[in-house]
């Protein structure tokens, strides 16, 4: 399977669409969610649909005055980072059965 061709540095939004990512020779397809999450479905995989989620990012605080501060622009995972998370997947992966060991 080919390699893609994403910067490492390029921070997908849910406006770019699915975006197609080979890490270590499996195809995943990664979505973006409105509120930064994201989705990243083994498309290669031997079980269809199979993957896994994140959360958006979150922030905590602690105020004297109990409310929160002014709302922090938190930066979307960069390519490098989705590649790190699927490979972190991967290396959970049962090679008999095609999912996460139990």
């Amino acid at each position: 399977m080919q390699a893609d061709t994403y910067p490492d540095d390029w921070r997908p939004a849910q406006a770019d669409g699915p975006v197609d990512l080979v890490v270590n020779g499996e195809l995943f397809q990664v979505s973006i969610r409105a509120d930064g999450g994201y989705s990243s479905r083994w498309v290669s995989g031997p079980n269809p649909g199979y993957g896994f989620d994140s959360s958006a990012p979150c922030v905590a605080w602690n105020s004297g005055d109990g409310l929160p501060p002014a709302p922090l622009p938190l930066p979307l995972p960069t390519i490098a980072e989705h590649r790190e998370s699927i490979t972190e997947f991967l290396s959970d992966i049962d090679p008999l059965t095609g999912y996460l060991r139990e």
